[in-house]
This record gives C-alpha cells, structure tokens and sequence, in this order.
C-alpha cells in the first residue's frame, strides 16, 4: 500500500477516535481547514476522509457544514496495525511466506529490488535484512543486489543444536526461577492450554503450530530478555519451521509430535517439576536436531 494510502487510513481513524470521544450525534464537525492543522496532514486527505465516512453514512456534508449521522463501530476502523511494524519486520515476514508457500527453495536466486517491491518496504531495509540472515549461512550475496538460497548439511545442524540448547536451557532455568505472582505463570498456563486444544485437531490444524512453537519458545526468552539470544532465536524459528528443505508430507506428522512434546514440557513446567522439565526439553531439542538432520542428507 503506497505512503498515501497510510496516511489517509490512519487519518480516518483518528478522525473516528476523536468523534466517539468528543462527539455526540447531530453534532457539527469543525472545517477541513481546523482538522488538517488539528491533525497535521493536508486539507486534501482530510477532504478524501470525509468523504470515505459519509460512504459509511456517519457523516452528511452540506456546503462547508457537516453533520455528524451516527456514531462509529468497530467495523469502520481500517486495520493499520501492518503498517506500524518495522520495515525490517515486514520484509521477514514476507521472506517466510515465500518459503512456507514454496515459491524460494535451495539454488533459487532472487533481487533486493524484487522483495522490496513485494513485501512494500525499501532496498535498504531488504539489504539490512538478509545481510543479518546471510551471517548464519542460510544465503549468499551474488553480484548486481542478487541473492541465492542456500542448502545446508549436517554440520550446520549440529553446530546451530550446540547454541540452541545452551540458549534455551538457559531461558527454561531462569524461568523456572519466576515468583509465583510473575504474570509470565499465566501465560505459560494459557499456552497449555492452547496447545491441549490444538492436539485435539491436528489432523485439520496442524499447520498452526509455528505459531504456537514460536509463542512458547519467545516466552522463555521473554521472561529474562537477552537481546543477543532474541536476535538468534529469529534464526533459529526460521530454520525449524520455515526451512526450505522441509518435506511437507510429514509435516502434520513432526508437529502433532512437537505438541505433545511441548504439552510435556509445559506441564512439568506448571508444576514445578526442575527436573522433569530440562529432561523434556532435551528429548524436544534432540527431536527437532534429527528430523532437520534427515532433510539435510536428501
């Protein structure tokens, strides 16, 4: 969506913020020239949103006059939420949906001007993005702003298990170290319930659990933030479940797997349980180092 666009977006939803909080129905709303300065855009967007709120019939304009019709629901709210994310964020989005849907796989080559483009952002977010990625040897810089996925063998899985495990049983230690009252024993008992609820149909939904496996394993870290673990978990995520060389005729099958092993660890988690916990997390990590292993060696 061009720049444009945003901000005529965002304009009528602050311009339908402010009627719900200051208005009431048959009131007049101020002139075009008192919202563009109140609101610091141009008369003509202000113009174009008035418009667009007298389509939803909220608004008559007679003249200069408008007159407030009716009051605003939820309905009439653009969702702008995408467009508050970071442009590096937007571009990683857009990059694992390319993956998931199978249109990047291993040798494919592709331009920072093409995912610009796709994902909405600039070349200067694209580059700062798959530069961090390229430092994990996941791709590689071809000449002329060229990019090309890359293959990866056993070693790399091994050698990416090695940093995982050490991150992640650091975060489970110093979670289970939580007060009681930690706010973070609630989420953790929402996200077992989740999970519970997802196991009961995997067989439709399987293809839900990234996001929950993403969920947990951002909790962890979340509850002790290290910005240097965060930043490395990205890369992890992506591997384990965005990875190119997955086989997808097993995916229903290492996921429905992969929740009952997180409903495990959750749970000797909600009970305390130090031991039993670390033990379920090991036997997890070992399941996700050999299924990834068996992708590398087709």
């Amino acid at each position: 969506m061009s720049r444009k666009n945003v901000v005529f977006q965002k304009l009528v939803n602050t311009l339908l913020e402010h009627v719900k909080n200051h208005c009431k129905t048959g009131d007049y709303l101020p002139s075009d020239v008192s919202l563009a300065t109140q609101f610091n855009v141009s008369r003509t967007t202000v113009r174009k949103a008035i418009e667009h709120l007298e389509s939803l019939d909220l608004v008559r304009k007679m003249d200069a006059q408008k007159t407030l019709l009716a009051m605003p629901e939820a309905h009439h709210f653009f969702d702008v939420s995408q467009h508050s994310k970071p442009k590096e964020k937007l571009v990683e989005e857009h990059f694992i949906s390319l993956i998931q849907s199978g249109k990047l796989k291993p040798g494919d080559k592709f331009s920072e001007l093409e995912l610009a483009r796709q994902s909405d952002t600039s070349t200067v977010a694209v580059r700062e993005f798959l530069i961090r990625f390229s430092r994990f040897g996941l791709i590689e810089k071809n000449p002329r702003s060229q990019w090309k996925m890359k293959n990866f063998d056993e070693a790399f899985v091994d050698q990416l298990y090695e940093v995982r495990h050490l991150f992640e049983m650091h975060s489970l230690s110093n979670f289970l170290q939580l007060p009681e009252d930690s706010d973070y024993w609630q989420e953790l008992n929402a996200l077992f319930i989740e999970h519970k609820q997802l196991s009961l149909k995997m067989d439709t939904d399987y293809e839900d659990f990234p996001r929950l496996d993403h969920k947990f394993h951002g909790l962890l870290q979340k509850a002790h933030p290290n910005q240097f673990i965060n930043e490395f978990y990205d890369i992890i995520s992506f591997v384990f479940h965005y990875h190119y060389q997955w086989d997808r005729s097993t995916e229903r099958e290492r996921n429905a797997l992969a929740v009952q092993e997180h409903i495990n660890i959750i749970g000797k988690m909600l009970m305390k349980d130090y031991h039993g916990a670390t033990l379920a997390l090991e036997k997890h990590l070992n399941t996700a180092k050999q299924s990834l292993k068996k992708t590398a060696i087709l």
